[in-house]
C-alpha cells in the first residue's frame, strides 16, 4: 500500500511491541521499519527501468527478508544509542525538522484526500487538519526539543521484536492489493495478490494514523495508550477481513454477469477500485478480448450492466532481447495486459487490472497503468517515464457517483 499507511502500521507495531518500555520512540523506529521494504525503489538508481519494476516489491518484501534483517537492524539501533548521538542537540535538531516535515506532508495529503473524495467541500476539513498539526508539533517541541532524551531501556530481542512485526507486516499487507508481492522469495517468484484492498484506501488508514497519533499524546505505559493502539489494529483488521468477504461477494457477481452475457473466459480477476472498497472492476480473460466491467456494492441490482471488450493488441516478440521484455511484462500483470500503438515506432503496454478512471478503454490515455515501449529494429527500449492519466474535477465527481451507486 502506500508509504504513510505502511509506516502508520509499523508504528503501531512499535508501539504494540515496545511502547511500555520506550514510548514514543517505539513508534518512531516502528514507522523507520514499516519503511525499510520500499527502500527497494532505490533500484532505479542503478537498474534500469524494467528491471527496477520487476524488482520492486521483490526481494526486500519477502518472508525471509523480513526474518533476518530485525537482526543487523536491532544491532544497529543499539549502537546508535550506545554512542549517544540521540541527545546531541544537532541531532535533535533535524529530527525535529524531519518530523516537522513528515508531518506537513501528511497534513497535505490528507487535505488532498478529502478534496479527492468531496470537491471543494473538502476545505471544511482544513481547520481541523491545521489545528491537529499545532498540537502535534508543540508536543514535539516540548518533549524533543526542550530536555534530554532518555535512554531506552530495551534488550537487544525486544529491539529484534520491534523490526520483525513493523517490517513483517509490510509485505503481507501489501499482499492484499492488486500490485502484487514475491513472499516467498527465492524460492518462488510468485506474487502474492489477494486484490482485496486498493493501494491507497483512506478508510483503512485514517482511522489506524488517528489511533497512533492518539498514542503519542499519552504517557508510556497509559491503559489510555494501549487502548489507542490496540483499537488501531483491531478495526484495521476487522476492515481488511471485510474486505475479502466483500470480494467473495464480487466474485458471484461477475460471474454470474458473465454467464448472463455468455461468455466463457480462461480466467477472471477482480479488484477494488482506487480509494475505495464500494466500486470494483473485473476483467474476463479469453484467447483475443477481455471483457472489462464495472460493480458498486452500492448498485440497486447485484449484476454488472455493461461489458466493454478491449482486444489484446498486437502481440510483442522480435528479437530475444524482445521476448524476454514481453514475458517480463506478463509476469509483472499476471496475464491482464495488452498493447496499442502510439505511432509507428512506440507502443503502449498496459496493465489492465487497473482500469481506467473514466470507465472506457476508447484511448491510449484512458488506460491507468501504462509504460511506452520503442521499436528499434526487432528490440524492444522500455521507458520508466509514465505518462499518467489527466484526471479532472468532473471525472473524479463522475467516479465517486458511480462508486456511490449511480449509473455510468
Amino acid at each position: 500500500m502506500d508509504s504513510l499507511t505502511q509506516m502508520v502500521l509499523g508504528a503501531a507495531c512499535g508501539e504494540a511491541v515496545l511502547g511500555r518500555k520506550i514510548g514514543n520512540k517505539a513508534m518512531i523506529w516502528g514507522a523507520v521499519g514499516g519503511t525499510i521494504p520500499d527502500l527497494d525503489v532505490m533500484s532505479n538508481a542503478f537498474m534500469d527501468g524494467l528491471d527496477a519494476l520487476m524488482f520492486h516489491r521483490g526481494p526486500m518484501h519477502s518472508l525471509l527478508f523480513a526474518a533476518l534483517a530485525p537482526f543487523p537492524l536491532a544491532w544497529l539501533v543499539m549502537k546508535f544509542y550506545d554512542a549517544g548521538w540521540y541527545n546531541l542537540k544537532s541531532y535533535r535538531r533535524v529530527g525535529f525538522i524531519s518530523a516537522l516535515v513528515f508531518f506537513l506532508l501528511v497534513g497535505f495529503a490528507l487535505q488532498t484526500a478529502f478534496l479527492l473524495f468531496a470537491g471543494k467541500a473538502g476545505l471544511v476539513w482544513l481547520p481541523l487538519i491545521l489545528f491537529s498539526l499545532f498540537l502535534i508539533i508543540r508536543r514535539m517541541r516540548k518533549d524533543y526539543l526542550g530536555r534530554d532524551q532518555e535512554f531506552p531501556q530495551a534488550s537487544y530481542k525486544d529491539w529484534v521484536l520491534l523490526f520483525f512485526f513493523s517490517i513483517f507486516t509490510h509485505p503481507i499487507l501489501d499482499a492484499f492489493t492488486t500490485f502484487g508481492t514475491q513472499l516467498y522469495w527465492p524460492f518462488s517468484n510468485t506474487r502474492v495478490s489477494l486484490s482485496t484492498i486498493s493501494i491507497a484506501d483512506p478508510i483503512y488508514t485514517l482511522p489506524f494514523l488517528f489511533s497512533v497519533v492518539l498514542c503519542g499524546f499519552y504517557p508510556r505505559g497509559a491503559r489510555e495508550r494501549r487502548f489507542a493502539v490496540w483499537t488501531g489494529i483491531a478495526v484495521s483488521t476487522l476492515y481488511i477481513s471485510a474486505t475479502g468477504i466483500t470480494k467473495m461477494r464480487v466474485n458471484d457477481v461477475f460471474r454470474e454477469s458473465l454467464k448472463r452475457e455468455n461468455v466463457r473466459s480462461d480466467q477472471m480477476i477482480t479488484v477494488p477500485t482506487i480509494f475505495n472498497n464500494l466500486l470494483w472492476y473485473g476483467i474476463a480473460r479469453q484467447d483475443s478480448n477481455y471483457y472489462c466491467g464495472y460493480y458498486s456494492i452500492l448498485d440497486p441490482k447485484p449484476e454488472v450492466l455493461h461489458f466493454m471488450q478491449v482486444p489484446k493488441g498486437q502481440e510483442l516478440g522480435g528479437s530475444p532481447q524482445a521476448v524476454k521484455v514481453a514475458n517480463q511484462l506478463e509476469w509483472f500483470s499476471d496475464g491482464f495486459c495488452n498493447v496499442v500503438a502510439r505511432s509507428h515506432d512506440t507502443l503502449q503496454w498496459n496493465d489492465l487490472r487497473f482500469g481506467s478512471l473514466n470507465f472506457r478503454f476508447d484511448r491510449p490515455e484512458d488506460f491507468v497503468f501504462h509504460f511506452d515501449l520503442l521499436q528499434r529494429d526487432s528490440n524492444l527500449i522500455f521507458l520508466p517515464e509514465r505518462k499518467r492519466p489527466a484526471t479532472t474535477e468532473d471525472q473524479m465527481q463522475r467516479f465517486w457517483r458511480r462508486a456511490f451507486g449511480s449509473p455510468e
